[in-house]
């Protein structure tokens, strides 16, 4: 390693020790925001990559059956993904609204109305979209407001730099460069915040968006499995 990166650290430690109550509380509301957005991004990775695998497993399981009994049986297991959820309200409503034992039998021989399912289905992609969605906000308020804060840093060391060359009254490179170097600080760290931030809301609103299609095209192919059901009471035996 050479000297000048074996000084690098020590001196910037040394800056940020020396710096004003202002840039200090700064630096720490941003060192708060970075642990609270590190710690939410570890989190929604760990929400995303079950809820995918999740979804992946229902889909092979569904590609595999045809038969309505037994989607409502892997719903009601334990282990359960945003398409699983998202099913599972489905078939809580067809509880309601028809009895099913040895075929359909609907309540004073109304017949199942298919929008009132697509409304709680839809519902059910809402709630499960809004419930990965938490915490994602506050990622984006990281990323939009970290360099402000930053910025508000590096105008108060500015401030405390032109404040020393009037007490010293030599406008020179010692006396300027230990305010603007803590200035410039309070700037970069804003920036070493909001990226990681913005980045990774960009990254999980994408994958939120794709996971919002793939559930509403899987929501039409359910609805349209139970329509061609209704006809054939036999088949929709979900006792």
């Amino acid at each position: 390693m050479s000297p000048v990166s074996a000084n690098l650290s020590p001196s910037v430690v040394d800056l940020v020790l020396s710096a004003g109550v202002v840039p200090k509380t700064v630096l720490i509301v941003l060192l708060c925001a970075s642990v609270a957005s590190w710690a939410i991004i570890g989190y929604k990775t760990t929400v995303f990559l079950k809820a995918e695998a999740s979804n992946h497993r229902f889909l092979a399981f569904f590609s595999k059956t045809e038969r309505l009994e037994e989607v409502q049986k892997e719903v009601l297991k334990p282990d359960a993904g945003p398409m699983t959820m998202m099913v599972r309200s489905l078939f809580e409503k067809l509880d309601r609204v028809v009895e099913l034992k040895n075929g359909l039998s609907c309540p004073e021989d109304r017949p199942i109305d298919i929008k009132s399912l697509e409304r709680v289905i839809q519902s059910g992609i809402q709630d499960e979209i809004a419930h990965i969605e938490r915490y994602l906000h506050f990622l984006a308020t990281v990323g939009n407001t970290a360099p402000f804060v930053g910025l508000f840093g590096t105008v108060w060391g500015i401030m405390d730099a032109f404040q020393e060359i009037g007490l010293q009254g030599t406008p020179n490179i010692a006396v300027v460069a230990p305010g603007m170097a803590e200035a410039l600080i309070a700037t970069a760290a804003g920036l070493l915040v909001a990226i990681p931030a913005v980045v990774a809301y960009n990254i999980f609103v994408n994958k939120l968006r794709k996971m919002e299609v793939q559930l509403q095209v899987f929501a039409a192919e359910i609805i349209g499995l139970i329509e061609e059901r209704i006809p054939h009471p036999a088949v929709l035996n979900l006792s």
